[in-house]
This record gives C-alpha cells, sequence and structure tokens, in this order.
C-alpha cells in the first residue's frame, strides 16, 4: 500500500513541477497567473481550450458572487489554477507535448552514443566520439563534466543536462 500511495505522490510532484513550468512560460513570477498569457501558451503548441473547460475558466473569472478564479484585470488565482491545471485536458497535452520535445532530442543523442545499450554512457563510448579521434584529456574532461555523480558512467539524466 506505501509503494503504491509513494509513486502516486511522485506522479503529483512530477505534474505539479510541470504546471510550474507552463505558469513560468505565462508570465507569472509566483503571483496570479494572466489568462492571456495561459491562453499564448497552449496556442504556442496549436492547444486550445475544449468547450467545457473554456466555460469553466469563463464561468470562474465572471463569477463575481462566489470564489473566483480570475479577477477584473484577467488574472487567475495561482492556486486555484493549479488546482484547475491538475484536472486539465489541455494543460495534460501541453505537459506531453513539452515532455516529447525534450526526450526526442536528448534520449536520441544518448542512444546514438551508448554503442552497448547499457542505458550508460562509459570512456570508451566516448573515445569513439569524433571518429575516435578526440584524446585522452579532452575524454576524461568530458567525462567530468558530464557525470555528476563520479561513478564513470554518464546516465541519461546526466546526459539530458546537455539539452537544458
Amino acid at each position: 500500500m506505501a509503494a503504491v500511495s509513494h509513486l502516486k505522490n511522485k506522479r503529483d510532484a512530477k505534474l505539479r513541477e510541470g504546471i510550474e513550468r507552463m505558469l513560468a512560460r505565462c508570465g507569472s513570477a509566483g503571483g496570479p497567473i494572466p489568462v492571456q498569457g495561459y491562453m499564448d501558451v497552449l496556442a504556442g503548441h496549436g492547444l486550445q481550450l475544449d468547450d467545457k473547460e473554456t466555460a469553466r475558466v469563463t464561468r470562474m473569472a465572471q463569477n463575481k458572487m462566489k470564489k473566483r478564479m480570475s479577477d477584473d484585470d484577467g488574472f487567475m488565482d495561482r492556486n486555484e489554477f493549479i488546482e484547475y491545471a491538475k484536472k486539465s485536458h489541455a494543460v495534460k497535452e501541453w505537459l506531453d507535448a513539452e515532455k516529447s520535445k525534450n526526450i526526442d532530442k536528448a534520449e536520441l543523442a544518448f542512444k546514438a552514443i551508448d554503442k552497448d545499450g547499457s542505458g550508460f554512457i562509459d570512456v570508451s563510448e566516448l573515445s569513439k566520439l569524433g571518429g575516435g579521434k578526440m584524446d585522452k584529456s579532452k575524454q576524461e574532461a568530458l567525462m567530468n563534466k558530464l557525470d555528476k555523480d563520479g561513478d564513470g558512467k554518464i546516465t541519461l539524466e546526466e546526459f539530458r543536462l546537455l539539452f537544458k
């Protein structure tokens, strides 16, 4: 039972992290979320709210009698937006598009270097970069730069840092 709870917490944390990345792109620096910024971020990936989500955002933005998600200046409350975003199909599609965009480049390059398919890059695989013309001092410098935990192996996560 604890393992299931752990997985749920980890999944929720990743979702929250993705939503925070989206919020940063919306132009929110820890405060209210600009409605237009949110729409622009979605449009940047060719996404838009479906009728149900549009109605929900509009209803929350215009409802003046109840606690509302958006104020009169076109900004949404950060915490309420995060709760909304956790259930939003458009936000999930955006997160999937962002994830696949980052994975493709890094993972393709990693797999091209990891010839033996071990899941990590070692010094011998680094030596084959550049047609095998990289001298030993350059190999060591590159290994030291990428191998953050010093175990002599570059994992995909360590390699991915080159793409950020």
